[in-house]
């Protein structure tokens, strides 16, 4: 074999083997020694600083889907748990990671109230070393001085803020930030856009999107990058009746930021996606709209909380929808009557359009799954007819979950895995209570309906 084939071999193989896993979003803290996992148990680590100089450090315990993997940080001096979420990871794509650090402020002239008053962002880029994972990298990102948007005034204007000698960091909102990673895989964008959308009654003529962006390369000592904002108009498109519904953009609520292609993709679950080509130096976010929901199931206009799902499947080539709809119409608790899961593609020949591929009831062999309900679908990344819920038990004292995966091509169960069940472990006497070290974890996932969905992450395929 020549070289050339078989370095073509080698790569053809290694993209066969790409795996990817299911994050846990919360977070376990190890901060002594003796209990934070060693390179055998987490082998995917970085350690940083923060601007206080506090020095911290993490570590992914991965493995294969339905197994839920883990992020472990070790914070020492950090408000305990009980207190405070002082690391959160907000978004991944290939090797690298968007992470957020939240400790107390600098002193600084400009502060009225003592400084423990004002916590600050930690931005970093996490870049999984696909040679040695255990000495991958934590960059601090630039912190973001950009002005605000006055949203008093209408338009695309902005109001500048007094003039002071020190800018002052600007609060990013963690919901509405996203990272794209470029095509060379070094190049990536962090992104915040929020929707603006002036209205007179109930119209609404224009929408807004308010971005503020950060361009730089990963593989560099300093990240480096300029923030940069903008105010640019919505276009919209999709169905007809849409440009009369332009209103609703004022209610908007983003739920997820995923990057697809050359987009990053803003969601409201209640609405549809919003696309913006952030590597553009004048970027047109488009608007389109999610498809109807079932006709035989219209009781309910609105997906429930946790009932809807975009992913980005088959190497990043697909967008797909998943949409769980109650028949009660419901917002929640139990499906008495059952729910249909609906699965749509995005199409892109020529105009953006919403293809259904599959739908599966819970009269389709899934009878047995009607004492809970499907919620955060997630469809496999490398499998794109198999979708991945948190299905979650109702009519026990506690909290009950597992990781329900769904073949939607033959409409069956193909793994009911379990998860967490408070039941177990918080109605158990002292001397009964299963050995555990994440009490904190399972009271938050046990005594309160769960908040966010997994985050699928692919380190292990770079690693």
């Amino acid at each position: 074999m020549s070289a050339a084939a078989a370095v073509a071999a080698a790569a053809a193989a290694a993209e066969g083997s790409r795996k990817w896993v299911l994050l846990e979003p919360y977070v376990f803290r190890r901060d002594d020694e003796e209990s934070f996992p060693d390179d055998s148990e987490a082998p995917i680590r970085a350690s940083g600083v923060t601007t206080c100089g506090t020095q911290f450090r993490i570590a992914f315990s991965v493995v294969e889907p339905p197994h839920i993997s883990r992020l472990y940080a070790q914070l020492p001096g950090f408000p305990g748990p009980d207190k405070a979420t002082p690391l959160a990871m907000l978004a991944t794509q290939r090797h690298l990671a968007l992470l957020v650090v939240i400790g107390p402020k600098l002193p600084s002239k400009f502060d009225t109230e003592p400084p423990s008053k004002f916590p600050v962002q930690n931005f970093f880029i996490f870049r999984a070393n696909v040679y040695n994972p255990c000495s991958s990298s934590l960059k601090a990102l630039p912190p973001c001085t950009e002005p605000r948007y006055d949203y008093s005034r209408g338009g695309d204007s902005l109001r500048p803020r007094p003039c002071k000698a020190t800018p002052l960091p600007r609060m990013l909102d963690m919901r509405s930030l996203g990272l794209w990673c470029g095509g060379d895989e070094e190049e990536f964008v962090v992104a915040e856009l929020t929707v603006y959308a002036p209205t007179l009654g109930r119209r609404c003529t224009k929408a807004f999107a308010d971005i503020c962006l950060l361009c730089a390369s990963a593989d560099s000592d300093q990240l480096g990058g300029t923030w940069r904002s903008m105010r640019v108009e919505i276009l919209n498109q999709g169905y007809p009746e849409a440009s009369h519904d332009l209103w609703k953009f004022a209610r908007w609520q983003t739920h997820a930021v995923i990057p697809f292609q050359q987009w990053l993709c803003w969601i409201d679950y209640q609405q549809g996606i919003l696309f913006c080509d952030v590597c553009n130096k004048e970027p047109a976010p488009s608007f389109l709209w999610f498809p109807p929901l079932p006709t035989s199931h219209e009781t309910t206009h609105n997906i429930f909380y946790g009932g809807g799902g975009v992913s980005v499947t088959n190497h990043g080539s697909l967008l797909k929808f998943v949409n769980v709809t109650r028949h009660d119409g419901l917002s929640c608790g139990p499906p008495n009557a059952g729910f249909t899961i609906t699965c749509h593609t995005l199409m892109l020949d020529g105009c953006m359009k919403w293809e259904e591929d599959y739908t599966v009831t819970s009269a389709d062999h899934l009878a047995h799954l009607k004492c809970g309900i499907p919620m955060f679908p997630q469809v496999d990344i490398v499998r794109p007819h198999v979708v991945h819920f948190l299905f979650v038990k109702f009519g026990l004292a506690y909290e009950k979950m597992s990781v329900l995966s769904i073949d939607m091509s033959t409409k069956t169960v193909e793994s009911f895995h379990p998860y967490v069940d408070g039941n177990e472990y918080l109605q158990a006497d002292d001397n009964e209570c299963p050995p555990t070290d994440d009490h904190h974890f399972i009271m938050r996932k046990s005594l309160s309906p769960p908040s966010t969905p997994f985050l699928p992450c692919e380190f292990p395929g770079f690693c």
